[in-house]
């Protein structure tokens, strides 16, 4: 079974059904049915708390974010991960905290609808593997 990082705009497009939700939604059900382990960030549970401020109630928020976290294993983030990530050469820092958290927790994927956001190099790290970066729609057609 694959273990596989979701980013935080998988999560996104279920939680307010934009476009390209479907696949997000089948990846999360692949999950479900444990076709998948997945995976996400601390981090990434943290900037959809931030999201959901501005439409969901506190209590609302709270319940979102517990069956988001039932769902797939959420991931934690160091200081040792925090200095891989900025030894890699990636046009945007979150995005390469995101791929090292990945890496650390031996992700070999990460789902993402923005792949040319992650055109992520080695740089000078040493200690990161880098994770196939693939959309939804790609991962679940390969599982299907």
């Amino acid at each position: 079974m694959d273990r596989v990082f979701v980013d935080t705009n998988i999560l996104l497009d279920v939680l307010f059904v934009r476009d390209g939700y479907q696949a997000s939604l089948e990846l999360l059900q692949l999950g479900e049915e444990k076709k998948a382990e997945l995976c996400t960030s601390v981090l990434s549970m943290a900037n959809i708390a931030y999201i959901l401020r501005k439409t969901f109630s506190s209590g609302e928020r709270a319940g979102t974010l517990a069956q988001l976290s039932s769902m797939m294993r959420i991931l934690p983030m160091d200081a040792n991960q925090f200095s891989n990530a900025l030894l890699l050469d990636a046009p945007d820092f979150e995005d390469a905290l995101q791929v090292v958290c990945a890496s650390a927790s031996a992700c070999d994927i990460l789902v993402t609808h923005n792949t040319k956001d992650f055109v992520i190099g080695q740089g000078l790290s040493k200690n990161v593997h880098l994770p196939r970066i693939i959309t939804p729609e790609s991962y679940v057609q390969t599982i299907k």
